[in-house]
This record gives structure tokens, C-alpha cells and sequence, in this order.
């Protein structure tokens, strides 16, 4: 009888001015106890020393070294085309920030959890490195396209050790199935490439669902993740690819009835509290929301079964902001007194 090979693991590492993180990151990648793994590490020209650490100390990876800096979404699109000729339906792509350190069975329980479900992509449970509180346990997303990560902040008791199905997961350490990433493609691209920091995971998760695929959530898989805290302008970014992915995936009668007055009332609020990052976000929404608009999500999936998700989402446990009167505190806590 013949053995099925085991699914390859495709493991893809976008930095910039990371080289703190690179020693552990690599330290916990070598313990992984699944074996069939390629790795490839993509330096968005990074300035502080990690090319020079790079040809020193990390030969046996596959890197790719860029003179400009691509962003997340794109570099791991870079990434996936490097490999695309090589990948089966059933490898996996492990889209890998470079401040998670996995605990060693990481990658062989999230491989199994999805094989044995038949999911599409899905997200282990995430700890934040200073506190070791949760920082995700999978995405949860509202109807205005906002997303949180369930869990965010809360102690890792056993409330969140069940497996089960999610809305979706955060690429800082997302399995994602080689079939679904070619089925929802972008003319070729996994993430948007409109999208250059922050959001491209959740338009993946909304993309997937209306594609019909599901995400898992594998307690037993454990990473730990420090996290950043985004610049204004970073921040401005996110709410532009937040509204982008909204264009795309949102039921039109939705979209028309629900989210476009709400961009637009949030658009001219913007403007008026923070007129510079304001006249950016309407900025990149003008250029580019023309394109989302021209190329919709098919959906293959009921408008009711996202509204039963966006429903589940209210449900869900955390402690990031995330009702609206919570992030306009956050916001205006923010922002400077003017």
C-alpha cells in the first residue's frame, strides 16, 4: 500500500528592521516537530543589520533580499509566487511574523486540526509575550467590517481551550490550505496588494467565507506574540484597507443602505478632528475604491449566513475595543488635544 507524503508546510517570514526577533524566530522554527517545512524569509530593505545577520547565520533558508520595501500583503505575495509552481492543493502556507516564537508542536497540531476539518485556513491560540494574556484566538468581525481578536487581553483560562470554527485569523501566524489561497485569489494575489499594511488578513478572512471555506481555531497549537503599537499614519492605513475590504465583500444592499453613509459620515469626521490623516484616508479611498468596487467578492454563501456571523461576532469575548462607543474612547484617548 502506498503512503500518502505528508502535506508540505510553505513558511513565509516578511521582516523589516527586525534582527532582534530573527534568533528565537529561527531557534523555534528549527524545534518544530513537523518536518516537511521550506522557509523563506523576505527582507522588506531593512536598515539595521539583519541582511549582514542574514548571509552570516541563516544559509540553510531561502531569502529573498528587496531594495524597496513592499509592505506585508505584497512581500507575502512575493513569497507564494516564488513557490506557486511547486505547491500542491493540499501544502499549506504559514504566513509567520517575525516576533512569534511557536511552541514546537505548533505547526503539526495546526496542520492537523485543519486536515482533520477540511478547513480552509486557521490560527492556533496566540499569547501576548509580556503579559501572557491571550492576544487571539481568531477573528471576529462586524458588519461595518471592523474586526477584533477574540480574546484579546483576557487570561488564558480554560474558556478558550475548546477547537472550533472561527470568522477568521491574524497572519501573524495564520495556516492557510494551498486550494483555498488559489481560489480566492486576486488576479494571482493572496493579500491585496492595495493593501500595503494592516487589514490584508481580515479582506482574506471575508474573502474566504464568501468563498464558502471555513476557518479553524486549535487551542493546543500555542505561539507567543509580542505585538506593536501603529503610528497614527499606520493607523489611518488600517482604516483605509478596513473600508477597501468593505467595497469589495460587503452585501451591496448593505453597502448601500449600511456602510457607504457610515464611510462617509466617518470620512468627514475624520477630516474635521484630524484634518491631515483625514485628507489621507479619503485620499487612498478616491484612488483606489473605484478598483475594489469594479472587481466584487463572488459570493457563494447567503447574505444571511454573514449576517448570523456578524451576529456570532457580538458574542465573542475580548477585551480590545470594540463596540463603537468604545473605539471613539479609544480614538479620542488617542488623539491629541488640538
Amino acid at each position: 500500500m502506498t503512503v500518502p507524503m505528508p502535506s508540505t508546510v510553505y513558511v513565509g517570514i516578511v521582516t523589516y528592521n527586525s534582527l532582534p526577533d530573527l534568533p528565537p524566530l529561527l531557534r523555534a522554527l528549527s524545534a518544530q516537530t513537523y518536518s516537511s517545512l521550506v522557509i523563506t524569509l523576505l527582507d522588506n530593505a531593512s536598515t539595521d543589520g539583519t541582511r549582514e545577520w542574514l548571509r552570516t547565520n541563516a544559509n540553510h533558508l531561502n531569502w529573498l533580499l528587496l531594495r524597496q520595501n513592499l509592505g506585508f500583503g505584497r512581500g507575502h505575495n512575493r513569497i507564494l509566487q516564488l513557490w506557486n509552481d511547486h505547491m500542491q492543493p493540499t501544502d499549506f502556507y504559514l504566513a509567520l511574523n517575525p516576533d512569534v516564537i511557536m511552541q514546537p508542536d505548533y505547526i503539526e497540531r495546526l496542520v492537523a486540526g485543519l486536515q482533520a476539518t477540511n478547513a480552509g485556513w486557521g490560527t492556533g491560540k496566540l499569547i501576548q509575550t509580556d503579559t501572557k494574556r491571550i492576544y487571539s484566538a481568531g477573528h471576529a468581525l462586524y458588519k461595518d467590517g471592523y474586526a477584533f481578536n477574540i480574546g484579546y487581553g483576557l487570561p488564558d483560562d480554560s474558556q478558550l481551550d475548546e477547537p472550533r470554527e472561527v470568522f477568521g485569523a491574524p497572519a501573524a501566524a495564520a495556516l492557510y490550505r494551498k486550494a483555498m489561497i488559489d481560489s480566492i485569489a486576486l488576479d494571482g494575489a493572496f493579500f491585496d496588494p492595495l493593501m500595503f499594511m494592516y487589514g490584508e488578513d481580515v479582506d482574506v478572512d471575508w474573502r474566504a467565507r464568501l468563498h464558502g471555506w471555513q476557518c479553524r481555531y486549535v487551542p493546543d497549537a500555542v505561539a507567543y506574540h509580542r505585538g506593536s503599537h501603529a503610528s497614527a499614519k499606520l493607523r489611518t492605513e488600517a482604516l483605509a484597507n478596513r473600508y477597501l475590504s468593505v467595497m469589495r465583500n460587503a452585501d451591496r444592499f448593505d453597502y448601500y443602505t449600511y456602510n457607504l453613509p457610515r464611510i462617509l459620515l466617518h470620512c468627514a469626521f475624520r477630516l474635521l478632528v484630524t484634518p491631515r490623516l483625514g485628507a489621507a484616508l479619503i485620499g487612498k479611498l478616491s484612488q483606489y475604491g473605484s478598483k475594489v468596487r469594479a472587481h466584487p467578492t463572488e459570493w457563494r454563501i447567503t447574505p444571511a449566513t454573514m449576517r448570523q456571523w456578524f451576529a456570532w461576532s457580538s458574542s465573542q469575548p475580548t477585551a480590545q475595543p470594540h463596540t463603537l462607543s468604545q473605539r471613539l474612547r479609544s480614538f479620542f484617548s488617542r488623539t491629541p488635544k488640538r
